[in-house]
């Protein structure tokens, strides 16, 4: 999915935390709300004989959150099984399109992935299911009953179509998890699975369109599903340009990636910390690294004073530096800088500091 995409989906507001971990709603969602009450209220109040049209608005509006809490259970689903996977989680994100559970990093093994990836249909199974049971305990044509029959199609359909095996999708996940086990290689399984992802993305349209022809779809459901066609086809497209990235994911390597760095004394003036240097990252040491030079404020001291300037007031504190092995290359190198988030990594070879590597160093060598 394109940073564009992301950046839509992610406006909204933190609605509560669960497990430290935001859950935000999307304003989008508050439209698709205000639409699913005028279309499903008309519908309540002809199904329930005696119901008040402001009792209909009340029920409708009642099964706008309920979905809305369907699909905060499914994503949760994702959620619980990528932390009991060891993968942090920084966000949920619930809009008019369903949600999305964003990972710290990407699973280390296909069936990890898998899992993740099924665990949201799973819960929206199981809610499925239990409104089906709900349906054989009250009665026909009764509120409880229409509620109790919304809950049971909706969850269920959200369940069938997330299984369709095509990137986005959760099936799509499984799927290329899948190919990723078969093939040992996780960037084939991207493609495959990204090109499934656009054969759905066009049967949803044609499947839409038949739908409103035999008159079982109205042009505002056409529309929604459009939409919803458009970002699979999106979010497919992105995962079959992902997939063009292996080899440059397999070339990394931390100790080539890292720029070179000079250790000099904490105490030493800016002239002296320049002249060792000769072009290198400039890192300051005393027992441990305490701070790398910030060269845009290095930049700033006047020529006649760099001699005698104190190079402890120019220098970037070093505790918020986590450090990397030397070693690691490829998709671990992905996986590490994913996992903690810095914007830079003291590489460390056998104990010994080698370099100082840029996670936008990585990002460049990627494109």
């Amino acid at each position: 999915m394109s940073t564009n995409v992301l950046a839509f989906r992610r406006s909204g507001f933190t609605l509560v935390r669960f497990k430290g971990i935001p859950v935000t709603l999307g304003y989008t969602w508050l439209l698709l709300a205000a639409l699913v009450v005028a279309v499903y209220a008309p519908i309540v109040q002809r199904s329930v004989p005696g119901l008040s049209a402001v009792a209909s608005l009340l029920v409708a509006a009642l099964f706008a959150v309920t979905l809305l809490v369907s699909v905060f259970l499914h994503e949760l689903g994702h959620a619980l099984v990528s932390l009991r996977a060891g993968i942090g989680v920084r966000q949920i994100n619930l809009d008019a399109l369903g949600g999305f559970t964003e990972m710290e990093r990407e699973a280390s093994r296909p069936g990890t992935a898998a899992a993740i990836a099924l665990a949201g249909p799973a819960v929206s199974a199981v809610l499925g299911v239990l409104g089906l049971l709900g349906l054989f305990a009250t009665s026909a044509g009764s509120l409880a009953w229409q509620l109790c029959f919304q809950i049971c199609v909706a969850n269920l359909l959200v369940a069938v179509y997330n299984l369709l095996p095509g990137l986005p999708l959760d099936g799509g996940k499984a799927l290329q998890a899948g190919i990723w086990a078969a093939t040992g290689d996780r960037w084939t399984g991207y493609r495959y699975a990204g090109w499934a992802g656009r054969v759905v993305a066009v049967a949803t349209v044609a499947a839409g369109l038949w739908l409103y022809a035999a008159n079982w779809f109205s042009m505002i459901g056409i529309i929604l599903l459009l939409f919803v066609s458009f970002e699979l086809w999106r979010g497919a497209s992105s995962a079959i340009r992902a997939s063009r990235m292996g080899p440059r994911v397999k070339a990394l390597d931390a100790a080539a990636l890292a720029r070179p760095v000079a250790l000099v004394p904490a105490e030493a003036t800016l002239g002296e910390a320049l002249s060792a240097a000769s072009g290198r990252e400039i890192v300051a040491v005393a027992d441990r690294p305490v701070g790398v030079l910030d060269r845009t404020a290095a930049d700033a001291v006047p020529p006649g004073q760099v001699a005698a300037m104190p190079l402890s007031g120019l220098l970037k504190s070093a505790e918020q530096i986590p450090g990397i092995g030397a070693e690691l290359k490829g998709q671990a190198l992905v996986d590490a800088i994913g996992k903690s988030g810095a914007e830079r990594f003291f590489v460390v070879d056998e104990g010994r500091l080698t370099g100082l590597l840029y996670t936008a160093d990585v990002v460049k060598a990627l494109r």
